[in-house]
């Protein structure tokens, strides 16, 4: 399985929702330090179905380079409201012990990949900004003639190589379940893109 929407558990409050946005949003207009960034391009192992000969990034169909992944803490205050809001929902699916900002930006399309597996295998995703009317999130295979080749957290893998397998506009104000451990990617994003993840 590659993704699936639960509409069933309730979203969070306007104002936690928008204190959240508000956040990330300041954070990058600020450049304040992410916990951590994703974006990383394959150019020494040509061993790896990510390495590119000539080029140190994955181009779109118009020649633009891919965004990439970061991730934010929470201020302790806020991430406490999240935890207690959720603890009364009650809701096995989402019992988690952290919350995390997470955030797509730098380019109108993340590059496909896949995440390390000793991170995060799948899980949970809260879309606070979609960062687009039409951001699709896309999950793919790899071609027959590329299969003996290595795959390589976070690397950016190209587009002719791979296939489409599935794809899903993801709603905002909802919870999603995405499998990050088969290679997936975001396209037709035209704004930053805010996600809260559960752990």
């Amino acid at each position: 399985m590659y993704y699936k929407k639960y509409s069933e558990i309730p979203g969070l409050p306007n104002d936690l929702k928008q204190e959240l946005i508000q956040i990330a949003e300041n954070y990058i207009e600020n450049n304040i330090p992410m916990v951590s960034w994703y974006k990383r391009y394959e150019t020494l192992n040509k061993t790896s179905i990510a390495f590119l000969e000539h080029s140190t990034f994955i181009a779109d169909e118009n020649g633009k380079d891919s965004g990439g992944v970061g991730f934010y803490a929470i201020p302790i205050d806020l991430h406490k409201k999240i935890i207690d809001f959720y603890q009364k929902v009650n809701n096995p699916a989402i019992n988690f012990k952290m919350y995390i900002l997470q955030v797509v930006t730098g380019g109108s399309f993340v590059a496909p990949h896949i995440d390390d597996p000793q991170e995060r295998k799948a899980g949970f995703l809260y879309l606070l900004k979609a960062g687009g009317d039409n951001v699709t999130t896309t999950w793919y295979k790899v071609k027959q003639e590329y299969q003996h080749l290595t795959l390589e957290n976070y690397s950016g893998i190209p587009y002719s190589r791979l296939d489409q397998i599935e794809k899903h506009c993801l709603e905002e104000d909802m919870w999603h379940w995405l499998n990050f451990n088969q290679i997936h990617g975001v396209t037709n994003q035209e704004s930053l893109r805010i996600m809260l993840w559960g752990a």
